[in-house]
Protein backbone atom coordinates (compact mmCIF):
# COMPACT_ATOMS: atom_id res chain seq x y z
CA UNK A 1 0.00 0.00 0.00
CA UNK A 2 1.61 3.30 -1.17
CA UNK A 3 2.04 5.63 1.71
CA UNK A 4 -0.23 8.85 1.55
CA UNK A 5 -0.44 12.73 3.32
CA UNK A 6 -3.36 14.12 4.97
CA UNK A 7 -3.14 17.47 5.58
CA UNK A 8 -5.72 19.19 7.44
CA UNK A 9 -7.59 21.82 5.48
CA UNK A 10 -6.97 24.54 7.60
CA UNK A 11 -3.27 24.14 6.67
CA UNK A 12 -4.00 23.96 3.10
CA UNK A 13 -5.92 27.11 3.51
CA UNK A 14 -2.35 28.52 5.26
CA UNK A 15 -0.21 27.36 2.19
CA UNK A 16 -2.49 28.22 -0.47
CA UNK A 17 -2.29 32.28 1.12
CA UNK A 18 1.67 32.54 0.65
CA UNK A 19 1.31 31.71 -2.82
CA UNK A 20 1.26 33.97 -6.24
CA UNK A 21 -1.94 34.76 -7.69
CA UNK A 22 -0.85 33.02 -11.09
CA UNK A 23 -0.77 29.22 -9.77
CA UNK A 24 -3.49 30.04 -7.37
CA UNK A 25 -5.90 30.87 -10.49
CA UNK A 26 -4.42 27.48 -12.44
CA UNK A 27 -5.10 25.77 -8.72
CA UNK A 28 -8.91 26.06 -8.66
CA UNK A 29 -9.14 23.41 -11.09
CA UNK A 30 -8.43 21.27 -8.90
CA UNK A 31 -11.18 20.31 -6.93
CA UNK A 32 -14.77 22.11 -5.79
CA UNK A 33 -13.62 22.44 -2.54
CA UNK A 34 -10.64 24.80 -3.73
CA UNK A 35 -12.24 26.70 -6.27
CA UNK A 36 -14.64 27.54 -3.70
CA UNK A 37 -12.25 28.72 -1.41
CA UNK A 38 -9.96 30.71 -4.13
CA UNK A 39 -13.14 31.90 -5.66
CA UNK A 40 -14.30 33.78 -2.53
CA UNK A 41 -14.03 37.12 -1.71
CA UNK A 42 -12.61 36.46 2.13
CA UNK A 43 -9.85 34.34 1.16
CA UNK A 44 -9.11 37.05 -1.42
CA UNK A 45 -8.69 39.66 1.15
CA UNK A 46 -6.57 37.40 3.69
CA UNK A 47 -4.65 36.54 0.41
CA UNK A 48 -4.04 40.18 -0.35
CA UNK A 49 -2.79 40.78 3.37
CA UNK A 50 -0.75 38.07 2.92
CA UNK A 51 1.04 39.07 -0.42
CA UNK A 52 0.98 42.53 0.55
CA UNK A 53 4.30 43.22 0.08
CA UNK A 54 4.58 41.76 -3.59
CA UNK A 55 4.49 44.49 -5.29
CA UNK A 56 5.24 44.93 -9.14
CA UNK A 57 5.81 47.97 -11.33
CA UNK A 58 4.09 48.98 -14.23
CA UNK A 59 5.79 50.47 -17.39
CA UNK A 60 4.40 52.10 -20.29
CA UNK A 61 6.55 51.27 -23.49
CA UNK A 62 6.49 53.08 -26.85
CA UNK A 63 4.52 50.41 -29.19
CA UNK A 64 4.66 48.03 -27.09
CA UNK A 65 2.55 46.54 -24.42
CA UNK A 66 3.17 47.67 -20.79
CA UNK A 67 5.62 45.86 -19.18
CA UNK A 68 4.73 44.79 -15.75
CA UNK A 69 8.33 44.10 -13.41
CA UNK A 70 8.63 42.54 -10.52
CA UNK A 71 10.51 44.49 -7.79
CA UNK A 72 12.27 42.82 -5.87
CA UNK A 73 14.05 40.10 -8.10
CA UNK A 74 16.90 40.99 -10.49
CA UNK A 75 16.12 43.71 -13.41
CA UNK A 76 17.23 40.51 -15.83
CA UNK A 77 15.83 37.42 -14.26
CA UNK A 78 13.23 36.31 -17.06
CA UNK A 79 10.86 35.10 -15.01
CA UNK A 80 10.54 38.82 -13.18
CA UNK A 81 8.65 40.58 -16.47
CA UNK A 82 5.80 40.34 -18.05
CA UNK A 83 3.90 41.91 -20.75
CA UNK A 84 0.29 43.16 -19.45
CA UNK A 85 -2.02 43.31 -22.53
CA UNK A 86 -4.02 46.53 -22.48
CA UNK A 87 -6.52 45.54 -25.62
CA UNK A 88 -9.93 46.03 -24.23
CA UNK A 89 -8.92 49.74 -23.98
CA UNK A 90 -8.91 51.14 -28.18
CA UNK A 91 -6.70 53.93 -27.96
CA UNK A 92 -3.91 52.88 -25.64
CA UNK A 93 -1.66 56.05 -26.85
CA UNK A 94 -2.32 58.45 -23.87
CA UNK A 95 -3.04 55.67 -21.62
CA UNK A 96 -2.58 57.48 -18.03
CA UNK A 97 -3.42 55.87 -14.30
CA UNK A 98 -5.53 57.39 -12.06
CA UNK A 99 -4.24 55.60 -9.39
CA UNK A 100 -3.99 51.77 -7.70
CA UNK A 101 -5.40 50.03 -4.58
CA UNK A 102 -5.62 46.58 -3.04
CA UNK A 103 -4.30 45.19 -6.65
CA UNK A 104 -6.66 46.95 -9.06
CA UNK A 105 -5.79 49.77 -11.49
CA UNK A 106 -7.47 52.77 -12.52
CA UNK A 107 -6.72 53.57 -16.14
CA UNK A 108 -7.87 57.05 -18.31
CA UNK A 109 -7.45 56.84 -22.06
CA UNK A 110 -8.01 59.72 -23.01
CA UNK A 111 -11.67 59.28 -23.62
CA UNK A 112 -13.22 56.78 -21.05
CA UNK A 113 -11.83 55.45 -17.31
CA UNK A 114 -11.47 51.75 -16.85
CA UNK A 115 -10.97 49.77 -13.43
CA UNK A 116 -8.78 46.24 -14.06
CA UNK A 117 -7.38 43.60 -11.76
CA UNK A 118 -4.33 42.89 -14.18
CA UNK A 119 -4.04 39.10 -11.75
CA UNK A 120 -7.38 38.30 -12.24
CA UNK A 121 -8.50 40.34 -15.79
CA UNK A 122 -11.12 41.29 -14.58
CA UNK A 123 -12.35 44.99 -15.65
CA UNK A 124 -15.35 47.50 -15.82
CA UNK A 125 -15.20 50.13 -17.65
CA UNK A 126 -16.45 53.53 -15.45
CA UNK A 127 -19.65 55.97 -16.96
CA UNK A 128 -17.95 59.23 -17.75
CA UNK A 129 -17.46 61.51 -15.66
CA UNK A 130 -19.02 65.22 -15.51
CA UNK A 131 -15.24 67.22 -15.31
CA UNK A 132 -14.76 65.07 -18.91
CA UNK A 133 -18.28 66.20 -20.57
CA UNK A 134 -18.16 69.35 -19.13
CA UNK A 135 -14.13 69.81 -20.36
CA UNK A 136 -13.36 71.49 -16.85
CA UNK A 137 -9.29 71.49 -16.44
CA UNK A 138 -8.63 68.12 -14.40
CA UNK A 139 -5.67 68.91 -11.70
CA UNK A 140 -5.85 65.61 -9.16
CA UNK A 141 -6.87 62.11 -9.29
CA UNK A 142 -6.78 59.09 -6.93
CA UNK A 143 -8.17 55.65 -6.62
CA UNK A 144 -9.21 54.11 -2.95
CA UNK A 145 -11.03 51.20 -1.44
CA UNK A 146 -13.43 52.56 1.52
CA UNK A 147 -13.31 49.54 3.93
CA UNK A 148 -16.73 50.38 6.01
CA UNK A 149 -18.91 50.17 3.32
CA UNK A 150 -16.56 47.59 1.01
CA UNK A 151 -16.17 50.32 -1.88
CA UNK A 152 -14.12 51.41 -4.06
CA UNK A 153 -13.76 55.10 -5.18
CA UNK A 154 -12.29 57.23 -7.84
CA UNK A 155 -11.65 60.81 -6.63
CA UNK A 156 -11.54 63.53 -9.08
CA UNK A 157 -10.29 67.45 -8.56
CA UNK A 158 -10.92 70.13 -10.80
CA UNK A 159 -10.67 73.61 -11.54
CA UNK A 160 -13.70 75.62 -12.92
CA UNK A 161 -11.89 77.68 -14.74
CA UNK A 162 -10.13 76.26 -17.58
CA UNK A 163 -8.07 79.23 -18.83
CA UNK A 164 -6.21 79.90 -14.94
CA UNK A 165 -5.83 76.46 -13.52
CA UNK A 166 -3.30 78.14 -11.19
CA UNK A 167 -5.17 80.79 -9.42
CA UNK A 168 -8.69 78.74 -9.33
CA UNK A 169 -9.76 76.89 -5.91
CA UNK A 170 -9.91 72.92 -6.43
CA UNK A 171 -13.01 71.32 -6.55
CA UNK A 172 -13.77 67.60 -6.14
CA UNK A 173 -16.09 65.03 -7.81
CA UNK A 174 -16.07 61.45 -6.52
CA UNK A 175 -17.45 58.46 -8.10
CA UNK A 176 -18.28 54.79 -5.82
CA UNK A 177 -18.34 51.63 -7.64
CA UNK A 178 -20.74 50.59 -5.70
CA UNK A 179 -23.47 52.72 -6.13
CA UNK A 180 -21.79 53.25 -9.69
CA UNK A 181 -22.41 57.07 -10.29
CA UNK A 182 -20.09 60.58 -9.68
CA UNK A 183 -21.04 62.98 -7.27
CA UNK A 184 -19.62 66.45 -6.17
CA UNK A 185 -17.98 66.61 -2.89
CA UNK A 186 -18.49 69.40 -0.27
CA UNK A 187 -14.67 70.58 0.78
CA UNK A 188 -13.43 73.64 2.06
CA UNK A 189 -14.34 76.19 -0.71
CA UNK A 190 -10.54 77.75 -1.39
CA UNK A 191 -8.30 75.65 -2.18
CA UNK A 192 -5.00 77.59 -3.21
CA UNK A 193 -3.34 74.93 -5.00
CA UNK A 194 -1.58 74.62 -8.32
CA UNK A 195 -1.16 70.96 -10.72
CA UNK A 196 2.46 69.88 -10.02
CA UNK A 197 2.15 66.92 -12.50
CA UNK A 198 5.41 66.01 -14.44
CA UNK A 199 2.76 66.56 -17.55
CA UNK A 200 0.76 69.38 -17.71
CA UNK A 201 -2.35 67.43 -19.69
CA UNK A 202 -1.86 64.59 -16.74
CA UNK A 203 -3.75 65.05 -13.70
CA UNK A 204 -1.36 64.27 -10.41
CA UNK A 205 -2.35 61.01 -9.36
CA UNK A 206 -2.61 60.86 -5.52
CA UNK A 207 -1.01 58.27 -3.14
CA UNK A 208 -3.94 56.14 -1.02
CA UNK A 209 -2.48 55.07 2.66
CA UNK A 210 -4.11 55.60 6.05
CA UNK A 211 -7.59 55.68 4.86
CA UNK A 212 -6.37 59.04 2.62
CA UNK A 213 -5.61 60.11 -0.89
CA UNK A 214 -2.43 62.31 -0.56
CA UNK A 215 -1.12 64.72 -3.45
CA UNK A 216 1.91 66.86 -3.10
CA UNK A 217 0.80 70.13 -4.38
CA UNK A 218 2.26 73.60 -4.53
CA UNK A 219 0.03 76.54 -2.50
CA UNK A 220 0.70 79.62 -4.93
CA UNK A 221 -0.44 81.92 -1.81
CA UNK A 222 2.56 80.65 0.17
CA UNK A 223 4.60 79.85 -2.92
CA UNK A 224 5.69 76.59 -1.10
CA UNK A 225 4.70 72.62 -1.95
CA UNK A 226 2.57 70.72 0.61
CA UNK A 227 0.85 67.76 1.11
CA UNK A 228 -2.97 67.85 1.24
CA UNK A 229 -5.13 64.40 2.23
CA UNK A 230 -8.22 63.70 1.37
CA UNK A 231 -9.87 61.94 4.35
CA UNK A 232 -12.44 59.35 2.35
CA UNK A 233 -14.39 58.43 5.91
CA UNK A 234 -14.74 62.56 7.16
CA UNK A 235 -14.78 63.04 3.23
CA UNK A 236 -12.42 66.46 4.58
CA UNK A 237 -8.72 67.77 3.32
CA UNK A 238 -6.07 68.44 5.93
CA UNK A 239 -2.61 69.38 5.46
CA UNK A 240 0.60 67.77 5.89
CA UNK A 241 3.69 69.91 6.28
CA UNK A 242 6.88 68.33 4.19
CA UNK A 243 10.00 68.27 6.47
CA UNK A 244 11.49 71.10 6.99
CA UNK A 245 15.11 70.72 5.06
CA UNK A 246 12.59 70.00 1.99
CA UNK A 247 13.63 73.13 -0.34
CA UNK A 248 15.01 73.33 -3.70
CA UNK A 249 15.01 76.25 -5.82
CA UNK A 250 13.57 76.49 -9.14
CA UNK A 251 15.48 77.39 -11.63
CA UNK A 252 15.02 76.64 -15.56
CA UNK A 253 18.85 75.28 -15.98
CA UNK A 254 17.74 71.92 -14.73
CA UNK A 255 15.35 69.38 -14.10
CA UNK A 256 13.72 69.19 -10.90
CA UNK A 257 11.88 66.19 -9.39
CA UNK A 258 10.08 65.41 -6.28
CA UNK A 259 6.79 63.15 -4.94
CA UNK A 260 5.59 60.97 -2.51
CA UNK A 261 5.85 57.31 -1.68
CA UNK A 262 4.68 54.66 0.37
CA UNK A 263 7.83 53.10 2.10
CA UNK A 264 6.79 50.09 4.74
CA UNK A 265 3.10 51.31 4.37
CA UNK A 266 4.70 54.91 5.62
CA UNK A 267 4.52 58.04 3.95
CA UNK A 268 7.23 59.06 2.32
CA UNK A 269 8.28 62.32 0.33
CA UNK A 270 11.47 62.62 -1.79
CA UNK A 271 12.99 65.11 -3.68
CA UNK A 272 15.87 65.34 -6.50
CA UNK A 273 17.34 69.06 -6.72
CA UNK A 274 20.29 69.75 -9.05
CA UNK A 275 22.77 66.21 -8.64
CA UNK A 276 21.36 65.63 -4.76
CA UNK A 277 18.56 63.10 -4.29
CA UNK A 278 17.11 63.06 -1.09
CA UNK A 279 14.08 60.60 0.88
CA UNK A 280 12.37 61.45 3.97
CA UNK A 281 9.95 58.92 5.76
CA UNK A 282 7.02 60.27 7.67
CA UNK A 283 7.47 57.61 10.99
CA UNK A 284 4.41 58.77 12.88
CA UNK A 285 1.33 59.44 10.24
CA UNK A 286 0.07 63.32 10.55
CA UNK A 287 2.77 64.07 13.12
CA UNK A 288 5.59 66.95 11.99
CA UNK A 289 8.61 65.96 13.90
CA UNK A 290 8.48 62.29 13.31
CA UNK A 291 9.84 63.37 9.52
CA UNK A 292 13.42 61.03 9.40
CA UNK A 293 15.84 61.69 6.48
CA UNK A 294 16.19 58.51 5.17
CA UNK A 295 18.37 58.95 2.23
CA UNK A 296 20.52 61.34 1.24
CA UNK A 297 23.47 60.86 -1.75
CA UNK A 298 24.58 62.84 -4.69
CA UNK A 299 24.71 61.88 -8.75
CA UNK A 300 27.03 61.29 -11.44
CA UNK A 301 25.20 64.30 -13.54
CA UNK A 302 26.60 62.56 -16.58
CA UNK A 303 25.24 58.87 -15.68
CA UNK A 304 21.43 60.02 -13.93
CA UNK A 305 21.01 63.46 -15.11
CA UNK A 306 17.40 63.27 -14.39
CA UNK A 307 16.45 60.09 -12.23
CA UNK A 308 12.75 60.09 -11.33
CA UNK A 309 11.79 57.75 -8.48
CA UNK A 310 9.19 54.83 -8.76
CA UNK A 311 9.85 53.33 -5.44
CA UNK A 312 12.04 51.71 -2.86
CA UNK A 313 12.32 47.57 -2.95
CA UNK A 314 11.67 45.75 0.42
CA UNK A 315 15.64 45.82 0.36
CA UNK A 316 16.11 49.36 0.11
CA UNK A 317 17.64 49.97 -2.99
CA UNK A 318 15.80 52.38 -5.62
CA UNK A 319 13.83 51.50 -8.00
CA UNK A 320 13.73 54.46 -10.91
CA UNK A 321 14.22 56.01 -14.60
CA UNK A 322 16.59 57.70 -16.16
CA UNK A 323 17.16 59.56 -19.76
CA UNK A 324 20.14 57.18 -20.29
CA UNK A 325 19.77 53.61 -18.90
CA UNK A 326 16.01 53.62 -18.59
CA UNK A 327 14.98 51.89 -15.66
CA UNK A 328 17.80 51.63 -12.62
CA UNK A 329 17.97 50.45 -9.05
CA UNK A 330 20.61 52.07 -6.90
CA UNK A 331 21.38 51.50 -3.87
CA UNK A 332 20.67 53.99 -0.58
CA UNK A 333 24.76 55.40 -1.26
CA UNK A 334 22.87 56.10 -4.94
CA UNK A 335 25.69 53.38 -6.74
CA UNK A 336 23.78 52.09 -10.08
CA UNK A 337 23.18 48.05 -9.42
CA UNK A 338 21.74 47.36 -12.72
CA UNK A 339 19.82 48.68 -15.21
CA UNK A 340 17.14 48.03 -17.94
CA UNK A 341 17.57 50.12 -21.58
CA UNK A 342 13.73 50.52 -22.58
CA UNK A 343 11.47 53.42 -23.93
CA UNK A 344 8.95 54.38 -21.63
CA UNK A 345 8.08 55.61 -18.60
CA UNK A 346 6.97 54.23 -15.52
CA UNK A 347 3.13 54.28 -14.29
CA UNK A 348 2.72 52.60 -10.94
CA UNK A 349 3.38 50.63 -8.26
CA UNK A 350 0.68 47.78 -7.54
CA UNK A 351 0.27 44.76 -5.90
CA UNK A 352 -0.71 41.84 -7.02
CA UNK A 353 -4.50 40.83 -6.15
CA UNK A 354 -6.70 37.71 -5.85
CA UNK A 355 -9.91 39.78 -6.29
CA UNK A 356 -12.49 38.55 -8.25
CA UNK A 357 -15.28 40.26 -6.63
CA UNK A 358 -16.57 43.59 -6.25
CA UNK A 359 -19.64 45.21 -4.84
CA UNK A 360 -19.12 46.79 -8.30
CA UNK A 361 -20.97 45.15 -11.29
CA UNK A 362 -17.47 44.44 -12.93
CA UNK A 363 -17.99 41.70 -16.26
CA UNK A 364 -16.62 38.97 -17.83
CA UNK A 365 -17.07 39.67 -21.24
CA UNK A 366 -15.72 38.20 -24.35
CA UNK A 367 -11.87 39.65 -24.39
CA UNK A 368 -11.66 39.53 -20.27
CA UNK A 369 -11.88 35.70 -20.80
CA UNK A 370 -9.47 36.12 -23.44
CA UNK A 371 -7.46 37.47 -20.88
CA UNK A 372 -8.28 34.98 -17.70
CA UNK A 373 -7.03 32.37 -20.83
CA UNK A 374 -3.68 33.50 -21.14
CA UNK A 375 -3.14 33.28 -17.24
CA UNK A 376 -4.45 30.41 -17.13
Amino acid sequence: MENSVFLPFELIIEILLRLPVKPLLRFRCVCKSWLSLISSNNFATSHFEHAATHRRLLIKRSALQPLSIDLDSSLHVASASASLSLDFIRSQRCVEVRGCCRGFLCFYNGTHIYVLNPSTGLIKQIPDSPIILNHRYELLSGFAYYQPTDDYLIVSGFSEDDDAPVTSPIKLMIFSLRANKWKPIEVASHLPYRDTSVSENTPKCGLFLNGSIHWMVHNYETSKNVIIAFDLKEMTISKIALPDDFIFSYSHNYSIYYELLEVRGLISAWVKDLNTVKIWVMQKYGVHSSWTKIIQFSLDPVLHKDLYIACLTKCGDIVGINDVDGLVKLNDKGQLLESLLFDGYALVVYIQSLCFHSPAPFKLNKITIELLDEFL
